[in-house]
């Protein structure tokens, strides 16, 4: 199943409304935000059209004699006399619904090692479950392929009874899955556990009246768990390479509105996995193969704005465009490699709306004991190429010491 991670914590560590703020030297920030995902079933495909995250399994011959060893031999005979009948043959077809949901907490750290320069660590941790429902899509054609055989029977002088092989059921459907294919058995999934670290600082370069400049970089460590091969319908935690990137805006204030802008750039590192060349999740492949894969670069745009309704409240909106360039596979196998790589990019338009409940400003004035604050947030997928069709809901919580 495709990683549904790279959408999950989209917002960036930021240390106060304005984009360009750094922390004071010797304030420490503590972050934790708590994300929930709708019921994930669809994502939006290379072609922008909601594609089911399901498996659609079809058991023909050749999956048919990885199960049982009498019908192997049966169909080995059917394939020397009738190659025809062999090649056309099914046993029916099952679909597999698959429904994902994923909780996330990001747990951030920040420390002002300066008035200028902000040192920060992220790190998410993961809960999902999948649910899976099976439902048949096919039924077997075993009586028009002995009509087939029966005309073809004067050539061949041979007839074997098809409607002696047994009829399509989930167990039979299991047994091809894990016997032919290769893959743990389908069914309901769950697992947890720490995603990609990030490590970072954040340095304001510049600074003018109600507004500045800040430029942010730092490491991304394969901390998440990876996408299993062998496993239909897991999800991974992390991008699964080393990474590095680069960050930068600006911020500015025009009094209740404060204007903010940021570019990032994510670079991975080369790595070798070994992987199936899947075109999409219902795609089964019998072989694995070990490649060499240069992730592509992703590119995130995010222009974003808050009004402040009062000292206390206020609400923020604003869009992030993420695209992510096509990974680079190299194998033994340049088709297998041609494949994988086309699946490989992805984008996405996310609008995104928040309600900001903060004591900073009262604290500063002197009229409350503690700098921190609470925000509720909504995000939404509004268009994508090969992502999730996803809604965020989100609430943080911040306390400055």
């Amino acid at each position: 199943m495709k990683s549904l991670f790279i959408i999950l914590l989209m917002a960036t560590f930021n240390v106060l409304a304005r984009y360009d703020e750094t922390l004071p030297k010797g304030v420490r920030l503590a972050v934790v935000r708590e994300v929930q995902s709708n019921e994930i079933t669809h994502l939006l495909n290379q072609q922008t059209a909601p594609e089911s995250y399901g498996t659609s399994v079809n058991i023909d011959a050749k999956a048919l004699s990885k199960i049982d060893r009498a019908d192997d031999v049966f169909l080995s005979d059917l394939k020397k006399n009738s190659p025809e009948v062999y090649e056309n043959l099914t046993a029916g077809a099952y679909d597999f619904d698959v429904k994902a949901n994923v909780k996330v907490t990001g747990i951030g750290l920040g420390y002002g090692l300066s008035s200028n320069l902000t040192l920060y660590s992220i790190i998410p941790f993961y809960r999902a479950s999948i649910n899976v429902k099976t439902k048949r899509t096919a039924a077997n054609n075993y009586k028009e392929m002995n009509e087939i055989q029966n005309e073809n029977a004067k050539a061949t002088g041979l007839v074997l009874d098809l409607e002696s092989l047994p009829d399509l059921d989930e167990g039979i459907v299991q047994s091809a899955i894990v016997n032919y294919y290769g893959y743990n058995p389908l069914g309901e999934w769950q697992a947890s556990g720490i995603g990609d670290i990030e490590l970072g600082f954040k340095y304001r370069f510049s600074s003018w009246k109600r507004g500045g400049a800040l430029v942010s970089s730092g490491l991304i460590l394969p901390t998440g768990r990876e996408d299993d091969p062998d496993t239909i319908q897991d999800i991974g935690f992390g991008q699964g390479f080393l990474g590095t990137f680069i960050e930068s805006g600006v911020g500015h204030e025009l009094k209740r509105v404060t204007l903010n802008f940021r570019t990032r750039f994510d670079y991975f590192f080369k790595e070798t996995k070994e992987k199936r060349a899947q075109r999409s999740s219902g795609d089964l492949k019998r072989a694995k193969d070990s490649y060499e894969i240069q992730p592509g670069v992703k590119l995130t745009v995010n222009p974003y704005l808050e009004y402040s309704l009062n000292s206390w409240l206020s609400f923020s909106s604003g869009l992030s465009y993420v695209a992510k360039f096509q990974d680079d596979y190299q194998s033994q196998n340049s088709l297998n490699d041609h494949i994988l790589e086309s699946n490989s990019s992805y984008s996405h338009t996310v609008f995104d709306l928040g309600l900001e409940l903060s004591s900073v400003k009262a604290y500063m004035a002197k009229k409350f004991s503690a700098p921190l604050s609470l925000t509720g947030r909504f995000e939404k997928v509004l268009s994508g190429k090969n992502t999730p069709n996803i809604t965020l809901y989100s609430l943080e919580a911040r306390i400055f010491f």
